[in-house]
């Protein structure tokens, strides 16, 4: 096998790996669904999920940068005293910093209940130690993806679901806490977190806090915080926007659909996970850029399988009765529509993560801010022209998620051609469009939606690409070979 397909097939496994350990971690996120769905109200769902978009805006400021520039100072560095001095320091400075942060947010809460939750009943200061507990256990997490060490990883968030799932169930399902139970449950996870992964603070963390390399962590991380500020809001401010345009009901609705389609998130963030530490360890092979443009090629083929498998199968299946309860209830299958907008989306923002590499190559983090911020405007504008304007209900925020991607998308590829140009496959990327899009509508155009029949389509998927030679016969099977060789 050539070159590029070893680096496929190690790209392949890890991200095969950090897809069990988000598909774990996601997995309480549907496996509770029916739980919140069920017991508490759409009002009460709706205010958890406004609770969690502010806990992930948050982050950004907890975070300030310190992830990204961690992985591109340590991932590259070879000495091992040197990584110390990086792990201690990032570390270090995180500790500081959300000791800190914490501290205003409980001086504060009263103010930031009125604000997010437009009352006082106080959850904020459950959800802020969740925010802290998180910001401390950030780094041993990361290192062990940042030594590929996906097993750990998993391991870690094998743990912290299981916990999750289990106090879920008995605050919220046995004791009937409601959203105080849910918040309880996420304290004591993210707790076990710190403890699952505490053996990597152990293992680097020493007082080794180096000013100059501090500032050269801050040069390379802060760019990146508005970038990631704005990705955050076209992923999270849509809550927001629907509680403003509507009630906290609406929100509870949207957000039940918006967790089914998040699946594709699940691939999104397993690739990214195992994409940054990847394509920075081998960007200096002759083959590289043929490698990256491969491995977009496989991307968009996977994803556009799994958006026909949910948004055609998912909704059925959801709002049928099993022992006499649906996953999706009735009072929130008005929601089932906005699923393809929100598996479109996350594609592209897939496409995105994978058009990044020039930009973390090149060093060009400062490029990051407007890319993002073109999506935020394209989402924030969308959602108050459609919203505002033509009077949409909730459709118009998956709507306009979508454009938000599409558009930030668009961006990166048009700027990073100039300074990193990478020949992608472009013919088979149109043609991976052109089937998807000619399976999802078929029910539409011939009027058959029975279930036998959409199943038919999904399965002609895969035949269609080898009809048309987006995959080749012969290449596939050497590949399914070599991942499942032994050594």
């Amino acid at each position: 096998m050539s070159n590029v397909g070893t680096n496929i097939k190690r790209m392949s496994k890890h991200t095969a790996v950090y897809g069990m350990g988000n598909i774990l971690n996601r997995a309480i996120t549907f496996l509770l669904l029916p739980l919140y769905t069920n017991i508490l109200t759409t009002a009460d769902y709706g205010v958890l999920n406004l609770i969690y978009p502010f806990l992930g805006l948050m982050n950004v400021a907890f975070m300030y940068g310190m992830d990204s520039a961690f992985m591109r100072f340590f991932i590259p560095e070879k000495d091992e005293k040197r990584r110390l001095e990086i792990f201690s320091t990032v570390y270090l400075s995180i500790l500081a910093t959300t000791a800190l942060l914490t501290g205003l947010l409980y001086l504060f809460e009263p103010l930031l209940a009125r604000a997010v939750l437009g009352n006082d009943s106080h959850l904020l200061y459950l959800a802020f130690v969740i925010l802290a507990l998180d910001g401390l256990s950030f780094l041993p997490v990361l290192y062990y993806r940042s030594i590929n060490k996906p097993v750990n990883y998993v391991a870690i968030v094998f743990g912290e679901v299981i916990l999750n799932l289990a106090l879920n169930i008995l605050f919220v399902a046995f004791f009937r806490w409601g959203i105080r139970g849910v918040l309880l449950a996420n304290i004591f996870s993210s707790a076990a977190k710190l403890v699952l992964s505490s053996p990597a603070l152990f293992h680097n963390l020493k007082t080794l806090f180096r000013m100059p390399l501090w500032k050269d962590l801050l040069k390379f991380g802060l760019p990146t915080v508005p970038a990631v500020l704005f990705a955050n809001i076209i992923a999270l401010g849509d809550k927001f926007i629907l509680r403003y345009f509507f009630d906290e009901s609406t929100v509870g609705i949207y957000a039940a659909s918006y967790k089914i389609a998040i699946i594709m998130a699940l691939l999104v963030t397993a690739f990214r996970f195992a994409w940054h530490p990847f394509f920075l360890s081998i960007s200096d092979q002759p083959d590289a850029k043929q490698t990256y443009s491969k491995i977009l090629t496989l991307f968009v083929m996977v994803a556009s399988f799994l958006f026909l498998m949910v948004a055609m199968l998912a909704p059925p299946i959801l709002t049928t009765p099993f022992f006499g309860v649906t996953i999706i209830p009735i009072t929130y299958q008005a929601g089932l529509k906005v699923i393809p907008w929100i598996l479109i989306a996350n594609i592209f923002q897939g496409i995105y993560v994978n058009l990044v590499v020039g930009i973390y190559l090149e060093k060009k983090t400062h490029l990051s801010p407007l890319l993002t911020g073109i999506g935020m405007i394209v989402n924030l504008g969308t959602n108050f022209l459609l919203l505002g304007v033509f009077k949409m209900d909730f459709t118009a925020a998956g709507i306009a998620t979508m454009l938000a991607y599409l558009a930030q998308t668009i961006a990166i590829f048009l700027v990073t051609r100039r300074f990193y140009p990478i020949r992608y496959e472009y013919e088979k990327l149109l043609l991976i469009a052109l089937i998807t899009a000619a399976l999802y509508l078929t029910p539409m155009v011939t009027g058959l939606h029975q279930f036998w029949f959409v199943t038919i389509l999904v399965l002609l998927y895969f035949p269609l690409l080898f009809r048309f030679n987006i995959i080749d016969r012969e290449v596939a099977v050497a590949m399914v070979k070599r991942v499942f060789k032994r050594g």
